[in-house]
């Protein structure tokens, strides 16, 4: 079953920009609904394949167990993510080396991860938007998309993660202009992620010109944006990794979501 909304109490003349702290209303306004799907239907397989990673990533329970230097970062991070008084800095850290440790970032792919990513051409009052995580490709261009939960009042991790989606196609088509001197993209898929602790959730944005140019001008685009979304079956929801029933499911969710970057 999806995850309910959160709904936003407050009241605005006009909506928020791409990049900044939108709501489920900005959501609705902007005419973009988000569509939860199953397995085969969001990954186009029946099964998840196993996740390559090194062998104690399946099978190390706390940090004293792993023997592999990837598995080790991770665990370590864990401790820190589920810790709420470091549930936003210890998260970012452990979506980092998540992607380490499934080679999301790697030399032969021109790939790296980015933490705190400011999205300088965007700037409004001297402030750049920023992303939590990313993954950049040689040219500075954002593949990828991930948003920490704050689990704190007011904060919906789903709405802010279309928006900094959105944003980082915008920023990314004006640095391919001015910058690399190359035709900006009419549209893509956006590939993001909103972590709630150790959970994932997986989404597929479509960015469109259009979508954007409706955005800059405040206005509700005639054409509905569909997102879909996808969110781990595992056997104890609410648990995350520290799990190895969880960890194992989950971790294979990542290595089925890397064909999307």
């Amino acid at each position: 079953m999806a995850p309910k909304s959160r709904s936003s109490k407050r009241s605005k003349s006009r909506p928020a920009m791409m990049g900044r702290k939108w709501t489920q209303d900005d959501v609705v306004t902007y005419n973009i609904k988000v569509v939860y799907q199953d397995l085969m239907t969001f990954f186009g397989m029946t099964d998840l394949p196993p996740a390559n990673v090194e062998s104690d990533a399946l099978v190390a329970k706390d940090l004293a167990s792993a023997q592999g230097y990837w598995t080790s970062n991770m665990l370590f991070h864990m401790d820190y993510a589920t810790d709420p008084d470091n549930r936003e800095s210890g998260t970012i850290d452990f979506v980092r080396e998540v992607f380490h440790l499934l080679r999301y970032a790697n030399t032969a792919q021109n790939r790296v991860v980015m933490v705190r990513w400011k999205l300088r051409y965007l700037a409004t009052q001297g402030k750049c938007p920023q992303v939590d995580v990313c993954i950049l490709d040689d040219s500075n261009v954002i593949s990828l998309v991930v948003k920490v939960d704050r689990n704190s009042p007011g904060f919906d991790p789903e709405a802010r993660l279309i928006s900094e989606a959105i944003a980082a196609f915008e920023n990314d088509n004006v640095w391919r202009k001015e910058r690399l001197g190359i035709t900006p993209l009419a549209g893509m898929v956006m590939p993001g992620i909103v972590m709630d602790g150790t959970t994932p959730t997986f989404y597929k944005i479509p960015v469109t010109s259009e979508l954007v140019s409706a955005i800059k001008y405040g206005k509700q685009p005639e054409q509905e944006t569909i997102v879909y979304a996808y969110r781990p079956e595992v056997p104890r929801p609410g648990e995350g990794m520290r799990l190895l029933d969880n960890r194992r499911i989950i971790l294979s969710a990542f290595e089925a979501f890397r064909q999307f970057l």
